[in-house]
């Protein structure tokens, strides 16, 4: 039986995680059509959020869902 924090968890993490990525995609985005970056450097920063916030989303979503208890 899966209990509910876990659900609540693994949901909140997932919607942390999409909205990570993309207030990043929106960031670069603004750097790129400034000129301050091109695709390349917007490539990276994207697979750079990515990978960090693979482990601290769900960190981060125990976290709030615990002290919400």
């Amino acid at each position: 039986m899966v209990r509910p924090l876990t659900l609540g968890t693994l949901g909140l993490g997932a919607t942390l995680y999409v909205a990570g990525l993309s207030a990043v995609l929106a960031w670069v985005s603004g750097l790129r059509r400034r000129g301050v970056a091109d695709g390349t450097a917007a490539r990276d920063w994207y697979l750079l959020a990515a990978g960090v916030g693979v482990p601290v989303a769900p960190l981060l979503a125990f976290t709030l869902i615990s002290a919400l208890r």
